[in-house]
């Protein structure tokens, strides 16, 4: 009885320790990066309010569709006041096309236009995404 109650203490020692590890290794694995791609700073002949808005991608948690083979990254555009990593402000999910084969290069290349009535992010693929100023202003 004493070997068969060590070799369960054993048993479920190690199933809990394979779950910490497999826990802690999904959370890694899936975790956003946070990686501000490139921003743009509002034009200078721009006036919304009193603050200054920045237009960034970010790239955003993995994207799984294509495991095994590949793992790319999901990415998103953020338009709001921190010109680093996004904490407070409008976000949209956004799909970039690589062209060159780097997809950073060709996000790094995309134009941004600011106007009276927003803001637009043209890529190199030729997508492009207005976010209206109603949108970001204020804190939103």
């Amino acid at each position: 009885m004493k070997k068969f109650l060590s070799i369960f203490a054993w048993l479920v020692s190690v199933l809990l320790v394979s779950g910490i590890l497999t826990g802690a290794g999904l959370y890694t694995l899936s975790r956003s990066s946070m990686k501000v791609v490139k921003t743009w700073k509002q034009a200078e002949d721009i006036h919304y309010d009193e603050a200054t808005y920045y237009l960034s991608v970010v790239e955003g948690e993995p994207d799984w569709h294509g495991f095994p083979v590949h793992v790319g990254r999901h990415y998103f555009v953020y338009v709001g006041r921190e010109s680093g990593t996004p904490t407070y402000g409008h976000v949209v999910d956004f799909s970039f096309y690589p062209l060159s084969g780097d997809l950073d290069e060709d996000i790094r290349q995309s134009n941004v236009k600011w106007s009276a009535e927003g803001v637009t992010l043209k890529t190199v693929a030729g997508d492009a995404l207005f976010v209206p100023k109603e949108m970001f202003m204020g804190g939103r």
